[in-house]
C-alpha cells in the first residue's frame, strides 16, 4: 500500500504512485530531508518543505541569493514562468512579506492541485493560473513586474520558445527599469541550447551573471545555471561573489557565460 505521511506536505497523496496531470503524469515523494519533492513525467520539478525559508533545490538557493544582490523594491511584483508547486513564489512571498507574484504554468492541472497540497498565500498575493510561459510575457504591458523567474522545463529542457530572442526581448519590454529576470538553463556537454539561451539574453539585456557549480558553467557536466540580467541597473556582484565562496558546493559566478 501506497505510505501516507501526516508530517509533511500533502498528507493525504500517496507517495510514490503516478497521477495524471495535463501534460503527462506526476508523483509526491519523501526525501530523508524532511522534504518532499515533486516529479513530472520521471523528473524532480519541485521541492515542497514545512519551512518555506527551506529550499533543497540547489539552483533555488543561487536564484534566493541573487535576488537578494539584487535588493528588490519593498512592494515587488514577481512573474514565475513555470509555476509547479509554487516552491519559489512561496519562499519569496515569505521573505518579502510586502511582494506579489503570479505564477504560471502550461499544465492547466497542477494550479489545482497545489493548493490542497501546503500552505501557500492567497490571492492576490500570489495568483496561479495556467498560462503558456510566451503567451503570459507577450500580452504584458511594458514595464509592468519588477523580478522575471523563468523556471520551466519539458522533461530535463526548457522549451525553444522560452528560450529564443523573442521571449528575452519581451522579458526585458515588460521589466520596469532596475527589474531583475533570472533563468533557470539546463545543460550538458555537447549541447547548444544553453548557448543559444545565453546568447538571446545577451542581445536582450547587454550583459548577464551566471551562477552554478564551477564544472557546470565550464560544461564539464550536466547541471542547472541560473542566469540573471537586469534592466538599467546591477547586481551586486561582490556579495554573490561571497555567497559562492559559502555555498555547500563549489560553486562560481561568471559574468561572461556564454553557454
Amino acid at each position: 500500500m501506497p505510505r501516507l505521511r501526516t508530517d509533511r506536505v500533502a498528507p493525504d497523496v500517496p507517495r510514490d504512485v503516478d497521477f495524471d496531470i495535463a501534460t503527462g503524469v506526476a508523483s509526491l515523494r519523501d526525501d530523508p530531508d524532511g522534504t518532499t519533492s515533486l516529479w513530472v513525467n520521471g523528473v524532480p520539478s519541485s521541492p515542497l518543505h514545512p519551512d518555506p525559508e527551506f529550499l533543497a533545490f540547489e539552483y533555488m538557493r543561487h536564484m534566493s541569493a541573487i535576488v537578494d544582490a539584487w535588493s528588490p523594491p519593498p512592494r515587488m511584483l514577481a512573474l514565475h514562468v513555470g509555476a509547479a508547486a509554487c516552491t519559489l513564489p512561496r519562499h519569496l512571498a515569505h521573505r518579502f512579506p510586502d511582494s506579489g507574484h503570479i505564477a504560471v504554468d502550461v499544465d492547466a492541472t497542477l494550479p489545482e492541485l497545489v493548493r490542497t497540497w501546503w500552505d501557500l498565500p492567497r490571492a492576490p498575493r500570489l495568483r496561479i493560473r495556467a498560462q503558456d510561459g510566451l503567451e503570459v510575457l507577450a500580452s504584458r504591458r511594458d514595464e509592468s513586474v519588477d523580478l522575471i523567474i523563468r523556471d520551466a522545463f519539458a522533461g530535463d529542457s526548457t522549451p525553444a520558445h522560452l528560450t529564443d530572442a523573442a521571449w528575452w526581448r519581451h522579458a526585458a519590454r515588460v521589466l520596469r527599469p532596475g527589474g531583475l529576470v533570472l533563468a533557470n538553463v539546463g545543460t550538458r556537454p555537447g549541447a547548444r541550447d544553453a548557448e543559444e539561451d545565453a546568447a538571446a539574453a545577451i542581445e536582450a539585456f547587454g550583459a548577464t551573471l551566471a551562477v552554478a557549480e564551477h564544472a557546470v558553467l565550464k560544461r564539464r557536466r550536466r547541471g542547472n545555471v541560473v542566469l540573471a540580467a537586469v534592466r538599467a541597473g546591477s547586481l551586486d556582484e561582490s556579495a554573490l561573489r561571497r555567497y559562492a565562496a559559502s555555498a555547500p558546493l563549489p560553486t562560481g559566478v561568471s559574468g561572461d557565460w556564454r553557454g
